[in-house]
C-alpha cells in the first residue's frame, strides 16, 4: 500500500511540475527537472479531445471572455483543429480551418477599428525581457511590411491587394528616412546566383478589363538627388545588353487608336529639365517626330534675311576631346561651335548642367556645357534656299535681258560681218534655210543657246563634199576649226575649247562660206 501511495505522489507531482513548471515571474532557469518517467523520453500524454484555460470571463465565448484552447474545438459551425489564442473580440489561431481542410494556416481575428488587427513578428535576444524589435507586419488590408511601419528611419515595403474596382499596386515602397540618411533604397534585389535568365523585380499585369494597369508606379520628391529607376548594367562582349527594355504591341489584327509608347519621358519647362537625356549615341530606326501643329503655335512669322545670318556661321569639322563627364564619339564630327551660333541665333543655344557624381554616387557638383537645337537650323536653311531661289530667279531674269540686249547687238555685227564676207567673196549668199537647203547644205542653230560647258550643232552636206565649221570672234579673230567627216551628222562643241564670250560660226566648203550663225557662251 505504501508503495502505491508513493506512486501516486510522484506521478501527480510530475504531473504538477508539467503543468507549471514555472510559477509567477519568468525563470532565468529551469530547476527540478521532471524524471523521465515510464522508461521512455515521454513526460505526459493527453487523451484525444480538447485542452483549454479559460483566463478570464464566464464561458469560451468570441466577445468578452479571454481563453486558450488545443486540440479539436468545435466552434458551433464547424470543427477547427490547432491551437487557439482568444481574447476579447480578437484572436490569433494555427492549424485547420476545418478538419477537411487540405492546407493550413495562421489566421488573426479582429475589429478592422480596433487595435490588434495587424499580425506582428518580433524578434529578441532575452528569454526572460518581454522587449522585442519588430521585423515584419501584417495587416488586414493584405499588406506586408518589414521593419517598423510607424517609423522615419526605416523601410517600409508592402504587397497591396486592394479592393475589387479600387486601385491595385503590386508593391508598395515607402521609404521614410531621415534627413542624416544620403542614400535610401527602396528595394533592393540582388541576384547573383547562376542560371541563364535572372530577374529581379517581376511584375505581371494580366487582366481582361481593368481600365489601368501599372506594373511600378513611383513617387519620389524632396530629395537633393532623385532618381525613380537606376540600371547600371556591364553586358558580354557578345550578347545583348539594355539598361532600360522597353516594348508595346497591339491586339491582335486590331489597329490601335488610342496612344501608347514602350518609354515615356515628361518634364516641366523649367530650365535644366528634359524628358530625356541620353549621355552617349543614340539609334532611332523609326522617324522622329515633334510637335509642330499650328494650333500649338502663335506668333508666327517667316523667316527673312537668313543668307545674311547663315554667312556668319562656319560649318567645321572636329573630333570631341577626352571627357570623363560625358560620352562623347572618337570619330570625325560634322557640325557647329555652339557658341558661334549663339552669337547670330542665340534661342537654339541651351546650357546644360550636368550633375557629377563621386564613387560613392554622391553628387559633387555640376559640369557645364553648351548644346545646339540641331533640328531648329532645318527651317533656317529651308528658308536660305528658298531666298537662294528668289535671288536666283531675279539674277537669271536680269541675266536673260543683258543676254537680249547681247543678241541685239550681237546680229548687227553678225550682219555687218555677212556683208563684210560677201564684200571679200563677191557672191550673195542665201539667207534662209530653205534656200541652203536647195544647194545641198544646212547648219541648225546650236542648242542650247546660250550654253555654258557644251553645246551642239546639227548639219548636212550634199555627197562627196568637204566641209569645215569655223569659229570665230566678233572681232573677226579665228579661234578654233572643225573638220566634218559625214554627210549629215552632229557637231559637239565644249566652252573648255572655245572661252566664254559671243562668237560666230560659219560653215565653209571649198574655201567658201556657206552659212553663218552666232551663238553666246556664258
Amino acid at each position: 500500500m505504501k508503495k502505491i501511495t508513493f506512486f501516486f505522489a510522484v506521478l501527480f507531482t510530475a504531473i504538477g511540475f508539467s503543468q507549471n513548471q514555472s510559477s509567477g515571474a519568468v525563470q532565468s532557469s529551469i530547476f527540478n527537472p521532471i524524471p523521465q518517467q515510464f522508461g521512455g523520453t515521454e513526460i505526459f500524454r493527453f487523451q484525444p479531445g480538447l485542452v483549454t484555460q479559460l483566463d478570464s470571463g464566464t464561458a469560451f465565448d468570441f466577445n468578452s471572455s479571454q481563453w486558450f484552447s488545443l486540440g479539436r474545438l468545435n466552434t458551433g459551425s464547424q470543427t477547427v483543429y490547432g491551437l487557439r489564442f482568444q481574447l476579447k473580440n480578437r484572436a490569433i489561431t494555427m492549424g485547420y480551418q476545418d478538419l477537411g481542410d487540405v492546407n493550413p494556416r495562421i489566421q488573426w481575428i479582429g475589429d478592422s477599428f480596433a487595435a490588434g488587427t495587424d499580425l506582428e513578428f518580433r524578434v529578441s535576444n532575452s528569454f526572460t525581457s518581454t522587449s522585442s524589435k519588430l521585423v515584419a507586419t501584417m495587416t488586414d488590408r493584405g499588406n506586408t511590411f518589414f521593419g517598423n511601419p510607424l517609423g522615419i528611419t526605416t523601410t517600409k515595403v508592402g504587397i497591396d491587394y486592394g479592393d475589387l474596382g479600387s486601385t491595385r499596386t503590386g508593391i508598395t515602397v515607402d521609404n521614410l528616412s531621415g534627413t542624416n540618411a544620403y542614400i535610401a533604397k527602396g528595394i533592393f534585389a540582388k541576384n547573383n546566383q547562376g542560371g541563364y535568365a535572372k530577374t529581379g523585380i517581376e511584375v505581371q499585369a494580366i487582366t481582361g478589363s481593368c481600365y489601368g494597369n501599372t506594373g511600378m508606379s513611383m513617387r519620389i520628391s524632396d530629395g537633393y538627388y532623385n532618381t525613380g529607376i537606376t540600371a547600371s548594367v556591364t553586358g558580354s562582349d557578345t550578347g545583348s545588353t539594355y539598361g532600360i527594355s522597353g516594348a508595346i504591341s497591339g491586339p491582335s489584327g486590331v489597329t490601335p487608336t488610342g496612344f501608347g509608347a514602350a518609354i515615356q519621358g515628361r518634364a516641366s519647362t523649367n530650365p535644366n529639365r528634359y524628358a530625356g537625356y541620353f549621355n552617349g549615341n543614340v539609334v532611332v530606326t523609326g522617324s522622329f517626330s515633334a510637335g509642330s501643329d499650328r494650333k500649338l503655335k502663335e506668333n508666327i512669322k517667316n523667316e527673312e534675311n537668313v543668307l545674311e545670318k547663315l554667312a556668319q556661321i562656319d560649318a567645321v569639322t572636329y573630333n570631341f576631346k577626352s571627357n570623363d563627364q560625358l560620352s562623347l564619339p572618337s570619330n570625325l564630327q560634322h557640325g557647329f561651335i555652339a557658341q558661334n551660333i549663339e552669337e547670330v541665333f542665340p534661342e537654339l543655344v541651351s546650357t546644360i548642367k550636368k550633375p557629377i557624381f563621386d564613387k560613392e554616387n554622391k553628387e559633387t557638383g555640376t559640369y557645364e556645357y553648351k548644346a545646339v537645337n540641331y533640328i531648329g537650323m532645318i527651317s533656317i536653311l529651308t528658308s536660305s534656299l528658298k531666298e537662294l531661289d528668289e535671288k536666283s530667279k531675279a539674277e537669271m531674269q536680269e541675266l536673260k535681258e543683258e543676254t537680249s540686249v547681247i543678241i541685239a547687238q550681237l546680229n548687227d555685227k553678225v550682219a555687218a560681218l555677212e556683208s563684210k564676207i560677201q564684200a571679200l567673196t563677191g557672191e550673195t549668199k542665201p539667207d534662209s534655210l530653205d534656200d541652203v537647203n536647195d544647194i545641198g547644205f544646212s547648219m541648225e542653230q546650236n542648242k542650247p543657246n546660250p550654253f555654258t560647258n557644251q553645246t551642239v550643232i546639227n548639219y548636212t552636206l550634199p555627197s562627196n563634199t568637204k566641209a569645215t565649221i569655223s569659229v570665230v570672234d566678233l572681232s573677226g579673230k579665228f579661234i578654233r576649226e572643225y573638220t566634218l567627216s559625214s554627210e549629215k551628222g552632229q557637231l559637239t562643241i565644249n566652252s573648255s575649247e572655245i572661252g566664254k564670250g559671243i562668237f560666230v560660226y560659219a560653215l565653209l566648203s571649198d574655201n567658201e562660206v556657206i552659212l553663218t550663225k552666232k551663238m553666246v557662251i556664258r
